[in-house]
């Protein structure tokens, strides 16, 4: 018996190894051993930050929302507030985000929740909260994710290849080419802007407003209203580049306002998506849909959260 017990022992060594290898390089700071320097938008990451410290605001969206500096916005807010805004997150997975939160907390008082003409497109469509919240909540699947080690080996091969794992910034140092065509025209818009738009064109091209997506947010809106919770529908700033040449090249206006008149009843919708007037410049933004982390988004930053 203690030889079977040794032989187990010394199985067990390698595989011991591996997770304390795992636990050291996994790129996202699950178990808060790394001084919270992870400072990216994993989903996994802020759902289990929220479970560890719910707090009573919270932030729902995709990227458009997910970089605010949190220092500011909550001494702008006057309190904690939850950041669970993720990249790449489809409206309908923001929505089963928001419920989770809910039974998690059911004490918040405020949601910023972030919804675009881009989210609202019917073919944008994700289904990972099962996953997000299984993973989130319990570490052996985090750890068993194929997913995830496939990460977590990606940071050891950075480590040994001696590349610094830094938080990338939208920000960018734009020369003379990116405003002027080499004959000394200037461009209609800044050349990365011009081919964000055209590639937002193509995916936006066959465009169908999600009108199940969009009723199942009236219903949110409509017991946030009843249950006194304050619901700000945030529609985040676009570059003038998307907004003339996707949302009015391909009609889609029409379907923003159809959005707005269905849940202006229930919730305030902060219109800074499609307003009357352009709010923000060209220098403002990084891509079409991104602010530029330190000429806009703190502007945005103090219009969106100083109430």
């Amino acid at each position: 018996m203690p030889k079977l017990i040794k032989k187990l022992a010394l199985a067990a060594v390698p595989i011991v190894i591996y997770f304390a290898m795992f636990i050291y390089f996994e790129p996202y700071d699950y178990f808060g051993l790394k001084n919270n320097e992870y400072s990216g938008d994993s989903a996994v990451y802020r759902a289990r930050e929220f479970i560890k410290n719910p707090s009573d605001v919270i932030i729902m969206g995709d990227s458009k929302l997910a970089h605010f500096d949190m220092d500011i916005v909550e001494d702008l807010v006057g309190e904690e507030v939850g950041q669970l805004s993720f990249g790449g997150a489809a409206l309908n997975e923001s929505m089963d985000l928001l419920e989770y939160a809910l039974e998690v907390n059911p004490d918040v008082h405020t949601i910023y929740f972030g919804v675009s003409f881009y989210t609202l497109n019917e073919s944008y469509y994700k289904d990972r909260m099962s996953q997000i919240e299984t993973i989130a909540s319990n570490p052996f699947a985090y750890m068993l994710s194929f997913n995830y080690n496939i990460e977590m080996l990606s940071q050891i091969r950075w480590w040994l290849l001696g590349v610094e794992d830094v938080a990338s910034t939208h920000h960018e140092d734009w020369t003379e080419a990116d405003y002027y065509y080499e004959d000394g025209t200037e461009r209609p818009y800044r050349r990365n802007l011009m081919e964000y738009a055209q590639l937002i064109y193509g995916v936006c091209e066959n465009y169908v407003l999600d009108t199940a997506d969009v009723e199942r947010y009236v219903e949110i809106a409509k017991m946030c209203q009843e249950k006194g919770i304050k619901l700000y529908t945030v529609m985040p700033p676009i570059d003038l580049s998307l907004r003339e040449i996707v949302v009015e090249g391909l009609d889609i206006a029409p379907h923003i306002h159809t959005f707005i008149d269905r849940v202006s009843p229930y919730s305030e919708v902060l219109n800074y998506e499609y307003p009357e007037e352009q709010l923000f410049g060209e220098d403002m933004f990084y891509d079409g849909f991104h602010m530029d982390t330190y000429s806009g988004l703190p502007v945005f930053t103090q219009m969106l959260f100083d109430r």
